[in-house]
Parts: structure tokens; sequence; C-alpha cells
């Protein structure tokens, strides 16, 4: 996947490049990835309403049972409008079918559907609505499940046999869990006192702790809540950091103290610790969030990354240049790949460490810009480089 801003914080929005670096750097140097299916559980989290019913009319389901009920007063008729369902085909794939040649594709003959709904005005729509295929829009035949996938992208959707829970029943038992720890999330919010609510929040951080086991749909909404805790959360997530088993997993848990930045600054020693500790967390966010933090004490522990993968040669040359390191610039500059020999999956680290060099007024900058600017990876990016190219060179 493509990096975020919170994978690479110190990369400022000076003279308003940062979105537009990343998408286009996104666009020429990562492939296409099917767009995503959403789990029930998900789903669970993000519905307003739930609905089993049957289609009468283009875009009109008759409801045969409510399991998640939409609030008091609003759209809970005995039918429902469903924008777009219409154009949601109900043609099984031939990647759902075993058929001779020639042999036509199945049409599915049920019109039964359940469908996790948003609401939008005075009617309601599937979640992640596409123009013809959605993830919340489930068909159900005979007690099996079909939905939507996107095969290839760009491309179409294409309906097909559901794979993780395959029959109705599966499916209800999915959503029966997952509305439960639904629940169980909305009164985690409500805790009254911090550092109880820092507790329990942190808890979702690790799936061996987590109320809702290995499924991610909470963890990631911690990233959203915690913060706001300040203090307290670095408190929690320092304890956290110090009592990892192998096996867990610190990326989430170390995003949260990259958000919190100089407040997080009694994790560093814990952090800086977990760089010996490669399997818990990847040292290039360790190092991304000891950079956001800003302890430029630790920046002598950060230079030996400097002769690691080029991610990780990245991050060390951002942290440094938000510590304002300068006597780390020699390093940082032989730290760049060869530019004859990049790919384009290396582009974004390349211009990563040139910014981070830019910040820390390294004179090489612009000599290094212009070498870069004539590798054949690089050169879609000369309007984005052209800040770092010193006056005089022009």
């Amino acid at each position: 996947m493509f990096p975020d801003q919170a994978m690479f914080p110190w990369i400022r929005t000076t003279h308003g490049f940062h979105i537009l670096v990343i998408w286009t750097i996104a666009l020429h140097s990562v492939e296409a990835e099917l767009l995503p299916t959403l789990s029930p559980h998900e789903m669970c989290a993000e519905a307003d309403a739930i609905v089993v019913g049957e289609r009468v009319s283009a875009n009109r389901v008759a409801v045969h049972e409510w399991i998640l009920r939409p609030p008091q007063g609003s759209l809970a008729g005995s039918d429902v409008t469903i924008t777009g369902l219409e154009k949601h085909g109900r043609v099984i794939s031939e990647r759902g079918l075993e058929q001779a040649p020639g042999q036509q594709r199945r049409r599915l003959t049920s019109q039964k559907l359940l469908c996790f709904l948003e609401a939008k005005g005075d009617s309601w729509r599937p979640l992640v609505a596409a123009e013809a295929g959605s993830s919340g829009l489930v068909w159900l035949e005979q007690g099996n499940c079909y939905r939507y996938h996107q095969l290839e992208n760009p491309g179409p959707y294409s309906l097909l046999p559901a794979g993780g829970h395959p029959t109705e029943n599966d499916l209800r038992a999915a959503i029966a869990q997952g509305l439960a720890d639904r629940e169980q999330w909305e009164q985690v919010k409500t805790i009254s006192h911090p550092e109880e609510q820092a507790i329990v929040l942190c808890s979702y951080l690790l799936e061996r702790t987590s109320p809702e086991r290995g499924h991610g749909t909470y963890r990631n909404r911690v990233r959203r809540v915690l913060p706001k805790l300040g203090a307290r959360a670095v408190t929690e997530l320092v304890l956290l950091l110090r009592n990892a088993m192998p096996g867990d997993k610190l990326g989430d848990a170390v995003l949260i103290l990259n958000d919190l930045g100089p407040v997080a600054m009694p994790a560093v020693p814990d952090l800086v610790a977990l760089l010996q500790r490669p399997g818990l967390v990847n040292p290039a966010r360790l190092i991304e969030t000891l950079g956001r933090i800003g302890d430029a004490s630790v920046a002598h522990q950060l230079l030996p990354f400097l002769d690691d993968e080029l991610r990780i040669r990245a991050a060390v040359a951002g942290a440094m240049a938000r510590f304002s390191y300068q006597d780390s610039i020699p390093l940082v500059v032989r730290s760049l790949p060869a530019a004859q020999e990049l790919q384009a999956e290396d582009t974004y680290y390349v211009y990563a460490i040139l910014q981070a060099l830019h910040e820390l007024g390294a004179e090489e900058t612009s000599r290094l810009t212009r070498v870069y600017l004539e590798a054949p990876a690089m050169r879609h990016l000369h309007n984005l480089m052209e800040p770092f190219i010193a006056d005089a060179d022009r």
C-alpha cells in the first residue's frame, strides 16, 4: 500500500504540494488494487439499518425484518426505497460457476436480499454503493448468499457466491456478533473516567486483548478517539509497548503516539527499545514517530538505520529534518540510491529524502535534484521537485 501522511508526518504542506505529491506518485508507482468488499463486521459498525426483504419493483423492497432498526422517527416503514438497486445485476459471474463451454450463465431467480443501509435523505442506499455493485447488498437464494466483487480494477462488479459467509445462517451469525461488538464499542465511548477509558481503548489495539478479537473494525476507530485523552493515553500506550509479547502487532499503538506528537515524549525510550524488536513493529514506523515527537537526543541511535532498506532510510532522513540535525546531512546524502537504478516504487522515498535535505538546508539538494530528475522513474515529478532547485541553478 502507498504510505499516507501518518506514515511520513514530517512531509510538510509547504507550497501546497503534499496531497498532490501523494496522488501523483501513487498513480505512477502502485499497481491498481481491487476496491474493498467490506466484511459483515465492518458493515455492522457503519450501517444505519440492516434489513431483510423482497424486491417488489425496480428499487423498492418489501421489508420482512429489520435486523437493525433505524433510529426512532426515521425510515422504518413496511417497505423501503433503495437508490440504485435497479442497476445491480443478478447474473452470477463465470468465476462463480462451473459450466460447460457455451452454457449461459445462471441468473438468480430469488428477489430476496439482505442489505446494510445508510440513510440518504428520504431513501436508502447500500453501504459502499457503486453504480452496479455494492458491498452492502447481499442476495439470498435457497439459503445461500451472493455478493458483489470487483475482480479487476478498473473494471465492473461481478456477482459471486459469498466466500466468508456463504449461507444466510452464517451471515446472520456474523451480524449478531457484529452488532454485539458495536454495542460494546458504543458503551466504551461513554466511559466518563479518562484513565478507565484509555485502558479499555488500548485493549482494542492488540488481538489477544481486544474485545472484538481478530476483527480490526474498532481498532481502526481507536485512533480517532484515544489521542483526545492526551497524556492519559500516552501512559497506557507506554504500558502496552513495555508489556508486548512475541506475535503482538504494535503498529497501531505507534501510529497513535505519532498522532500525539510531542505529548508522547515519555514514550521515547520505549520506542527506541522497540527498534531492536522489528517483529513487533516496522522500524520505519518507529523512526517516523520519533521524528514527529521531536526528541533530537535520539538522533545518533537512528543514524545507523541509514544503511537499511529505502523506506527506513527515508524515515531517518525525515526524522533528521524534524530534529534540524544538520550534522546528519553527509550520511543522508550517502543514503540515496543510484539514480540510474531507480524503480517506480522507489520514487516516493527518493522524493522524501530530497525534501528532508531541502528542509535541512543542504547545499547538495539542488544538484542532487537535477540528477534524479534525469532518471526516467522521477521525471513525472519535475514540477513537484522544482522547489528543491536553487534559484542560482535555474
